[in-house]
């Protein structure tokens, strides 16, 4: 009885357990990891993907997967770049506007045209990448001149804490009260868990699924014009596997690809381990290419939790 508890309690908090567990490992093994600096950097860093992650979760919610979500990175940038010479204000709705259209698109292959979602979005990742390197003739688009409050967006600071941070938090908060306070957030719940239920019970599938690829376009695009600005240049590389990091965190995170289970919270952590693991591994000078077959050992270890969580349920 007391070991059923215990195995309860482990998978229910699996996911804090962890992120303890590392930031423990973390503190002994490298003395650089407490350092102020070092933790803002890792907020930092973790902010860019902890936005894409979010609209992740929502499509993966809805039983649904966005595999485009790095190329829509790349083509808002793109367009920001290019129209941040004329008017930054603008370019910003512009990248905001191209990011939610391909959403739009990979909504309609989904919800209208019956694509499987794989499919779609792998289709829409090839198109969309090559897009980008023909606005960029695959070369780097510098943004010259930029006025300082464009640049503060991706570097500026409140205080010891990065912009982006605050930027990524409003962003959890904001989708945290949609998706538990909004009947959008109760349909999104229902399409995944059931979608011929929540037919039956009068939610318009279709809507909801094609508004969690826009939502998935709209933050891509936001976290990539933190990137443009902080760097002040658009890489037509830019967001390659992005959406794999962003899949990855929603998995640890607790969200399934059965939908309708899920949220905010768990992939928040689960970017927070991420992000993490992968500052630990840096400062101990382990090889990237180590830390991608770490980065897949975990992903197996958290689809193995989530089967475990979802039986014992």
């Amino acid at each position: 009885m007391r070991d059923s508890r215990l195995l309860a309690f482990s998978l229910k908090w699996s996911n804090v357990l962890a992120l303890l567990a590392l930031i423990v490992a973390a503190t002994v093994l490298s003395p650089h990891f407490f350092e102020l600096r070092n933790i803002m950097n890792v907020l930092r860093g973790a902010s860019v993907l902890c936005i894409v992650a979010v609209g992740m979760t929502l499509v993966i919610l809805s039983r649904g997967v966005d595999l485009s979500a790095g190329s829509i990175l790349g083509l808002s940038g793109a367009t920001l770049a290019l129209f941040a010479a004329t008017d930054p204000k603008l370019a910003i709705i512009a990248a905001l506007g191209a990011g939610v259209a391909v959403g739009l698109v990979n909504g309609v292959l989904v919800a209208w045209l019956g694509l499987q979602p794989f499919i779609a979005t792998v289709a829409t990742l090839i198109a969309v990448r090559g897009l980008v390197y023909i606005v960029s003739d695959g070369a780097n688009i510098i943004v010259r001149d930029p006025p300082a409050w464009f640049e503060a967006i991706g570097s500026g600071h409140v205080g010891p804490v990065p912009v982006p941070v605050f930027i990524a938090a409003a962003v959890v908060l904001a989708f945290l009260f949609v998706l538990t306070q909004t009947r959008f957030g109760r349909h999104v719940y229902a399409v995944g868990a059931n979608e011929e239920a929540a037919r039956l019970y009068g939610v318009n599938v279709r809507r909801t699924k094609i508004l969690v690829y826009c939502i998935s376009g709209l933050l891509c695009a936001l976290a990539s014009i933190i990137q443009v600005s902080r760097l002040t240049v658009a890489e037509p590389n830019a967001g390659q596997l992005i959406e794999l990091d962003a899949i990855a965190a929603s998995l640890i995170g607790g969200t399934t690809f059965d939908g309708g289970v899920g949220g905010v919270p768990g992939t928040v952590l689960g970017v927070l381990i991420l992000a993490v693991l992968g500052n630990l591994l840096n400062l101990k000078g382990v090889s990237p290419f180590v830390q991608m077959v770490l980065q897949g050992g975990i992903i197996v270890i958290a689809v193995v939790v989530s089967e475990l969580r979802q039986r014992q349920r």
